[in-house]
Formats: C-alpha cells, structure tokens, sequence
C-alpha cells in the first residue's frame, strides 16, 4: 500500500461525510435507506484507511503484488456494465434485478437451479425492502409501462 492509496480512501471519506450531512436535509422516510447504506461504506473506509495508515508506519508487512487484469477481462467488465445501464433504461429495476444475475450466471455456467432461484430471491428482496417496506417507487424501465397501459 501507497500514500496514494492512502490519499485516496481519505478523499472518499470525505466525500462520504458530504454526502451524509446533504442527506440529513431530506424527510426522514427519504433518508433512511441513504443513511444505512452511506455510514456502512464509511464504517468499511475508516477501517481501511486504519489498514493503510498501519502498513505505511510498518507495522504490517507491505504485499507487494502486479495484480495482472487480462484486456480481455477489462473489456467483460466494461460490456457487463454497459449492458447493465441499458438493462436498467428498457426493463426497470425489478427487470434488471431479475434478469441481470441469472443472464451472468448462466454465462458463468453455474446450474439452472441457481441460476433461476438467485434473481427470484433477489427480487423478492429488493420488493420486500423497496416496495413493501419502505414503500418507495422503483424505476420501472421504459418497456413495463407501456405493456401494462
């Protein structure tokens, strides 16, 4: 680890703490979500940061490594998002949530039972939290609406 990396995790700190103390102005139904899911990403930055701080004071060996990324792989990862963001524009986000895993674990050749039980679970999830308990309206894409007219 670097000062860079160092630098760097500090930076997102405070762009976390910004981002908290801008959500603190919203409803209180409204901010909820936001405040679970911002302190938890600053709870996990500040026990990097300390991390970091302790290998650059040496108190933790250094592990020095070239993590080796494949073009190939970069280029997987660039379409997988790319695919996402369009996924999410046509089929809305409990279309996206349903179809985004099972497509990747179907590509990952994991077995049909996963790869069909996985997105109903994870849907089932995300419209318990979503729409049920917290009663917010998902994005429903640009194809479910025009279907359900």
């Amino acid at each position: 680890m670097n000062r860079g990396s160092l630098v760097f995790t500090a930076i997102l700190i405070l762009v976390t703490l910004i981002l908290l103390i801008a959500t603190m102005a919203y409803p209180v139904r409204s901010k909820l979500f936001p405040l679970m899911a911002l302190s938890t990403i600053l709870v996990l930055l500040i026990v990097q940061v300390t991390k970091e701080a302790a290998a650059l004071k040496g108190k933790e060996p250094v592990k020095r490594g070239k993590p080796e990324i494949v073009p190939y792989k970069q280029l997987l990862i660039w379409v997988w998002l790319a695919v996402t963001l369009v996924m999410l524009l046509v089929f809305g986000f409990m279309g996206t949530v349903i179809l985004l895993p099972f497509l990747y674990l179907r590509f990952q050749r994991e077995g049909w039972l996963i790869s069909i039980f996985l997105p109903i679970g994870c849907c089932l999830f995300f419209y318990s939290l979503f729409g049920l308990a917290l009663n917010m309206p998902l994005y429903p894409g640009m194809l479910f609406p025009r279907l359900f007219e």
